[in-house]
């Protein structure tokens, strides 16, 4: 029996979670709004590129993860370090999250800064570790390339709405 692509489409529509968008959409509308979706897929992967900085912390999914770390403890003003990106991804060696961080580092998209003190209070005394935090070339790619990505979601909702 062959399908008909009306009934497949319908398919599809009754296994997708529409009432989570912030419009309504029928099932006639379904294929324009996965066009709209593509494309903007397809500017975000190539909006990466804006920054040699951001492709790079973006460019595997171990890179995207420790940068991810990285970031958002800058953000919360809370210490990270190679020691602690490596606890909390334990899928990856320390060795591999170091070369990560050092390559990074070397390129200027990481910044080593002192240690801060430990939750304790206590003053890190080892040298040796450093405290990692995004450079600020890295921190404004990463707004901009998030900031075009909110403007392109706000125009597919406008389409929509």
């Amino acid at each position: 029996m062959k399908t008909r692509v009306g009934d497949r489409v319908e398919q599809i529509f009754k296994k997708i979670n529409v009432d989570k968008l912030p419009f309504k959409i029928s099932p006639q509308n379904l294929n324009a709004l996965g066009i709209n979706i593509a494309e903007d897929l397809n500017d975000i992967f190539q909006g990466i590129n804006m920054s040699p900085a951001l492709k790079w912390c973006l460019s595997t999914v171990k890179k995207a993860k420790v940068f991810t770390l990285v970031y958002q403890a800058n953000e919360r003003g809370l210490p990270i370090y190679k020691e602690e990106i490596a606890k909390k991804l334990p899928e990856y060696s320390y060795k591999t999250i170091a070369t990560i961080i050092d390559e990074g580092t070397q390129k200027g998209y990481y910044v080593p800064l002192e240690p801060y003190e430990s939750s304790e209070g206590k003053k890190i005394q080892d040298k040796k570790v450093k405290n990692i935090r995004p450079s600020l070339d890295l921190i404004a790619a990463f707004y901009n390339w998030n900031i075009d990505r909110i403007a392109k979601i706000s125009e597919i909702i406008k389409k929509f709405k």
